[in-house]
């Protein structure tokens, strides 16, 4: 073991040192995506993210929270879920634990065949929820439709029924509404179950990166385009403007963009957190991240692509610059990056794997400056520091499986439009839906 770990500390040194060595032009060559793309954008959203820590509360936020405290207009909470037996009870307890004290639960079962109708009629018949018993399935968004309708509350919020929540979450949520533009509110949704195994470690790590704060930078410069389906907020009277949601996957997203196009702004909450359990089996993760990527293609590039024509600039110009951002750093920097490797390969034979052995290092710093920034604002930081001895890892997790996982869902939908045969919304729903939507 010593000897392994000896070998691979040389073969770690020596690939900095000859990337060290290496001239301007060949430097520039073997780096450019790390130089051009990932490093200022880690950089700026480093920075900014020191900065918004920095920035003082706003007293329009703290004199709305006052009035929230005395007003506490009705908040619906929307729970439509699909055989969720085993975990609507543990949802609702956790949202009747709220300390925000004016909401509506209403569940629906959306055709489910395990039981979930008896749990919901049983939790209605205490007063708890307003049931609704959906005997077909139609899909996730047919229900969460219904549910809206069905609700009384000139505030939204939308969860999945298998999550919990952190006792002021709902208030963390509203807080953010202090502002009249904002329709939409995210919340901070965190791994449950990262105790599990690797996978589920990697995936904390994600959320913590990702979510909690790169949505934290992504709201602060108003360039948010998802509030996701798991946790968050919305203005009745903005979901019912551009008429609730529409079939996914990626309805969260979806509903999201068509809300900034309406002209308003969408908020980040990270106090407001949410607890899911992420996959953790890669087969399940697999087709989760596919489900997710594909919807790229499917909403951001064929329904929305116009929001990438600046002369348009539909909604204003965050509106482009918040698609550039996505289209850039996803689709085309996963499209990229393989013809990047084959690029390196045959200049470079007999240095490939230094020199990719050298950028997975400096990815890694990137990843340890920016961990360390998000520990710092963590509402958990004990939690988050637990998993700081997987950050290498990470970096290999989302540099290489992650990124491969989204060049296939991005040339799978671009090709074949799995997305219409995802089995997360029914077939028949599928069918009618493909025949409005030529995207």
């Amino acid at each position: 073991m010593h000897a392994l770990l000896g070998s691979l500390t040389h073969f770690f040194v020596h690939s900095l040192e000859l990337l060290v060595s290496l001239p301007p032009d060949q430097l520039i060559t073997s780096l450019w995506p790390f130089l051009f793309l990932s490093l200022p954008r880690n950089l700026l959203t480093q920075f900014l993210v020191l900065g918004v820590a920095l920035t003082p509360e706003s007293r329009r936020k703290a004199i709305f929270r006052q009035k929230l405290a005395v007003r506490r207009p009705l908040v619906s909470v929307l729970l439509p879920g699909y055989n969720e037996r085993d975990t609507l009870e543990g949802t609702v307890l956790s949202l009747r634990d709220q300390s925000y004290p004016n909401l509506e639960i209403i569940v629906v079962s959306d055709g489910s065949d395990d039981g979930m109708d008896r749990i919901g009629h049983r939790l209605a018949g205490r007063g708890w929820i307003r049931f609704f018993n959906h005997k077909v399935r139609g899909g996730k968004v047919s229900a969460a439709n219904f549910a809206l309708q069905a609700a009384h509350g000139d505030y939204i919020a939308i969860c999945d029924a298998d999550t919990t929540f952190d006792r002021d979450a709902i208030w963390r949520l509203m807080e953010e509404f202090y502002r009249p533009e904002v329709m939409a509110v995210a919340g901070n949704v965190r791994v449950r179950n990262a105790k599990t195994n690797l996978l589920t470690r990697c995936q904390a790590l994600q959320y913590i990166l990702s979510i909690g704060l790169g949505r934290r930078v992504a709201a602060w410069l108003g360039i948010l385009f998802i509030v996701s389906g798991a946790f968050g907020a919305f203005r009745r009277s903005a979901l019912e403007a551009v008429g609730g949601w529409d079939t996914g996957p990626g309805e969260d997203a979806d509903l999201t963009i068509k809300l900034r196009l309406a002209g308003g702004q969408v908020a980040f909450a990270p106090a407001a957190v949410c607890m899911t359990d992420a996959p953790d089996r890669w087969w399940a993760f697999f087709r989760q991240q596919m489900r997710w990527n594909r919807s790229t293609v499917r909403f951001r590039l064929r329904k929305y692509g116009f929001l990438l024509l600046p002369w348009r600039r539909p909604g204003g110009t965050l509106n482009f610059l918040a698609a550039v951002d996505v289209i850039l750093f996803q689709v085309v920097f996963a499209v990229m990056f393989p013809i990047y490797l084959i690029g390196l390969f045959f200049t470079y034979p007999a240095l490939f794997p230094y020199l990719v052995c050298g950028v997975s290092l400096l990815y890694l710093c990137t990843s340890v400056v920016t961990y360390f920034i998000a520990l710092a604002l963590s509402e958990r930081p004990l939690d988050d520091l637990k998993l700081l001895p997987y950050l290498p890892l990470y970096g290999l997790f989302i540099g290489w499986y992650l990124r491969t996982v989204r060049l296939l869902a991005y040339l799978d939908e671009f090709f074949f439009r799995s997305s219409f045969t995802e089995p997360y919304v029914p077939a028949h729903v599928q069918r009618e839906t493909r025949k409005f939507q030529p995207w």
